[in-house]
């Protein structure tokens, strides 16, 4: 086909943070191999995915999170890792090209130079960050990464986060019925279900993050039809979708090593409560997003209009009285990563 390379995301970010299997990975691989087609892994949370492995693929039991990491690796030709999503560095990444020596797999230096500019320019410069920022890597910085690989290799570590998460998304969906994933990293909310009758042209997941920041000071992605579902508008100024998603999902993905469950819970009991007593059902308003580009990358420093402002300053006024205060003396505790 027309596809340039495999892209496979382990875990799947874009699918509720669930694991990828490596019966499917291989099998994928050995397809696009056969079309001569470059398999690039990205493993920003390819430790998670191992544990899930080991836990739940009787192949993987008796092997440790490192000898299937190895394992997950060599099945691609290219593999990029961002430290930013590791156990203890803030930023920076790796990208290694291991299959030279494979006339179907190389890459070209032309065509290792580009992905390096396009890694330095959306990456580095601009990914997440808001600002342009020095890339270089100090003593320190290395040491992070260390520390932060060997707790990646840490069973007991990288289970605990991945209970902490399940159980959090667990309880708020038995306590509240919040439509509601729970993945390897992150809490995935259904947004269009929670706001019925903002159309997914107004951005569902958006705009119920903007009502989370502003009433609870927690900041989720959204990572539903916006940034995955082919946003366009057509010739009668329609905004249309080319490929629609069954769910408009806002991610809350969990701090490593930051808060224990029962903080989490409570400071997310109030979006539960406020769903429960039915105070977005009937909001109708959203967000309408400025100088959109449909390059995977314009949420992160995305700019919207408020639709209904009154409606929105409402809704936030009446979480604020249902909250326990938990939230609002503490910093937030989302990232966007």
């Amino acid at each position: 086909g027309s596809a340039g390379c495999l892209l496979m995301t382990m875990t799947d970010n874009g699918g509720g943070g669930q694991p990828v299997s490596l019966k499917n990975l291989k099998l994928l691989a050995d397809r696009a191999h056969a079309q001569r087609k470059l398999v690039w892994i990205d493993g920003c949370r390819v430790y998670e995915n191992a544990c899930f492995l080991k836990a739940l693929d009787p192949d993987y039991s008796d092997m440790s999170l490192n000898e299937i990491v190895k394992e997950i690796v060599d099945i691609g030709d290219v593999f990029t890792v961002s430290f930013k999503k590791m156990y203890s560095h803030s930023g920076g990444g790796i990208f290694i090209n291991q299959k030279i020596n494979s006339a179907s797999r190389i890459l070209t230096q032309q065509q290792i130079d580009s992905m390096d500019f396009t890694i330095m320019s959306m990456t580095t410069a601009d990914y997440g960050n808001g600002f342009m920022s020095y890339s270089g890597l100090t003593g320190d910085g290395i040491v992070e990464i260390m520390s932060g690989m060997a707790l990646c290799l840490n069973e007991a570590v990288v289970a605990r986060r991945i209970l902490e998460v399940c159980y959090v998304g667990s309880m708020l969906h038995q306590r509240f019925n919040l439509p509601i994933i729970s993945g390897g990293h992150a809490l995935y909310i259904a947004a269009d279900r929670i706001l019925p009758c903002v159309e997914t042209a107004h951005c569902p997941a958006e705009y119920l993050n903007a009502i989370m920041m502003k009433a609870l000071r927690i900041r989720g992605c959204g990572l539903g039809n916006l940034v995955y579902g082919g946003r366009h508008v057509s010739g009668l100024g329609e905004v249309e979708y080319s490929k629609r998603l069954p769910m408009d999902s806002l991610r809350l993905a969990v701090p490593r090593e930051v808060y224990e469950q029962e903080y989490l819970l409570e400071a997310l009991s109030t979006l539960g409560r406020a769903y429960q007593k039915g105070l977005f059902e009937h909001l109708s308003g959203g967000l309408t997003p400025l100088d959109y580009v449909d390059n995977g990358f314009y949420h992160f420093g995305a700019k919207y209009h408020l639709n209904e402002e009154d409606e929105f300053n409402d809704v936030v006024s009446r979480m604020r009285g249902l909250d326990s205060g938990t939230v609002t003396d503490t910093a937030t505790f989302c990232s966007i990563m």
